[in-house]
């Protein structure tokens, strides 16, 4: 796989190992409590990134199926899909997230089915992979794919594999850091 195709796959890989360092010591208390009304759960960081991934993988896939040319990158993108990646990458600004991308119901406790939500986080997380591999040899510059969720965003489809793994490092790390957020239960003894 060419430098620039691992560093986008080995994002992904990342937050899996993250995120799975985080929850899977987690009872379902710690996987749904909030720290306020307004902010989200590690339960809901990983909705959120499932979201994501169930609209954005098809369009990637789409593309990807309906044929890229031939090329050999590595290849760089304009000033909105840099500036959107930087948008979404680990550090950055918190963003608000409305409409279908916010994963809170409010309330001060979610209600996320933790089994369900990994689970759909690893096999996401496969996807993107195997979509990382399948760029090899093809021009992923070339085609511009339409944000499922901002209609007027058209940016061409590495930029958005390369921002969509950055992005689930961001929201892993916010769920590590509502672990460390005063008022998280305590682990009940076994």
């Amino acid at each position: 796989m060419s430098p620039q195709l691992k560093e986008y796959a080995d994002h992904y890989r990342e937050s899996q190992t993250e995120a799975h360092r985080v929850a899977d010591g987690l009872t379902d208390e710690q996987f749904n409590w909030k720290p306020s009304q307004k902010e989200w759960s590690v339960g809901e960081c990983i909705v959120h990134l499932n979201t994501i991934a169930k609209a954005y993988l098809p369009e990637f896939e789409g593309a990807i199926e309906a044929g890229l040319p031939d090329g050999q990158g590595p290849y760089t993108y304009g000033l909105l899909a840099r500036l959107f990646t930087n948008a979404v990458r680990p550090g950055s600004r918190p963003l608000p997230t409305g409409g279908p991308m916010n994963p809170s119901k409010g309330g001060t406790v979610s209600e996320v089915d933790k089994a369900r939500a990994m689970a759909s986080f690893d096999s996401y997380t496969g996807r993107y992979i195997t979509l990382c591999e399948s760029l090899e040899g093809r021009n992923y510059a070339s085609v511009k794919i339409r944000s499922p969720f901002l209609a007027m965003l058209r940016l061409p489809l590495g930029a958005f594999v390369d921002a969509m793994g950055l992005h689930a490092i961001r929201h892993v790390q916010q769920a590590e850091r509502v672990t460390q957020r005063p008022g998280f239960p305590a682990s009940r003894a076994l």
